[in-house]
Order: C-alpha cells, then sequence, then structure tokens
C-alpha cells in the first residue's frame, strides 16, 4: 500500500508548503545545506491498516459524464508521520517554534477532508550535529482515508484516492 502512504505524506507536505513552511522529505541527502529559514522533514514512521476497513463496500455511485454507474470502495489507514523541524542558526531554536506554529494551523484548517489528525507530539529543540541546525522532532498521527471505484461490468478496483484530494 505504498501508494496510499505516499499520498498521505504529499499530502501533508503540500498543505504545510502552502501555509508556507519549506517542506523536505525526511531522509533525503544533503538536504540541510538548502535551507536558510525553518524547514520540516516529512516522513512516514508507522503505518497499519485492519482487514475490518480494508476494501469495504460504500455503495454504488452514477457518473453522469460516462452515464455508467461504479462501485464504490473505502479504505482506512492509521498513519503516524515523523515531522522533524530543523531551523538554521540564523533564526535559532525559536524558528522551530515558529514552525510549530504553522504546522497547529495547518492541523487545525488546512488538511484535505481524508485525514484526521488524532496525535501532534513534539520533543524539546536540541542541537544536531549533522546537519549544522537546530531540531524539534515530532511526529503527527492520523487517521486516512481513502475511495476507489470499479465499474459495473466488473473490472478491477482502481487505484485508492486520498480523500479529498483533488486529482487531474
Amino acid at each position: 500500500m505504498n501508494r496510499g502512504l505516499e499520498q498521505v505524506r504529499d499530502a501533508l507536505a503540500e498543505a504545510l508548503s502552502k501555509a508556507g513552511l519549506a517542506v523536505c522529505p525526511a531522509f533525503s541527502p544533503g538536504w540541510a545545506k538548502q535551507y536558510n529559514t525553518p524547514v520540516a522533514a516529512v516522513g512516514l514512521r508507522t503505518g497499519e491498516s485492519r482487514s475490518d476497513a480494508f476494501n469495504s463496500y460504500l455503495g454504488r455511485q452514477f457518473d453522469p459524464e460516462t452515464q455508467t454507474t461504479r462501485e464504490l470502495y473505502g479504505m482506512r489507514l492509521e498513519l503516524t508521520l515523523s515531522l522533524d523541524v530543523y531551523s538554521p542558526p540564523e533564526t535559532g531554536a525559536a524558528g522551530c517554534d515558529q514552525a510549530l506554529d504553522i504546522l497547529h494551523q495547518v492541523m487545525l484548517e488546512g488538511l484535505p477532508s481524508g485525514l484526521k489528525p488524532t496525535e501532534l507530539r513534539w520533543e524539546e529543540t536540541t542541537w544536531d550535529k549533522a546537519s549544522s541546525m537546530f531540531l524539534r522532532r515530532g511526529s503527527f498521527s492520523c487517521s486516512a482515508y481513502f475511495v476507489a471505484t470499479a465499474t459495473e461490468e466488473g473490472a478491477w478496483l482502481t487505484d485508492f484516492i486520498l480523500k479529498g484530494v483533488v486529482t487531474k
């Protein structure tokens, strides 16, 4: 289910970026040298899917564009993402606190409808020798809701899409 996990990570990163916070994938090599403002490193910490929530039938949906009826299925994942905030020496440890304010605002009103926050947890700000930046480790736990469709002819399910995310 990597595709689903990537969708959640990308949706969270996009919401933080829209709120004005620099974002990078966790564990990117050499990334620290690129930033002179606080940055959030987003990655997957843990995840689980329970069989009772996997491929749950939600009903039928009529598509007026194609004039066909499709079967609608849902899935729920429980995830914890790493959400570590780094701040360069120029902005100091206070940069981690400013980024934390943005993160809290996004959790309250900036996430897609398919992400339901359950916990935001933070550690104390420390100096990180590896990046030469201040670091405040954090984690974001949420329920992620996905939907998929199948045609009336019984075609296989298409990819599960995070609810509330606009696709092209």
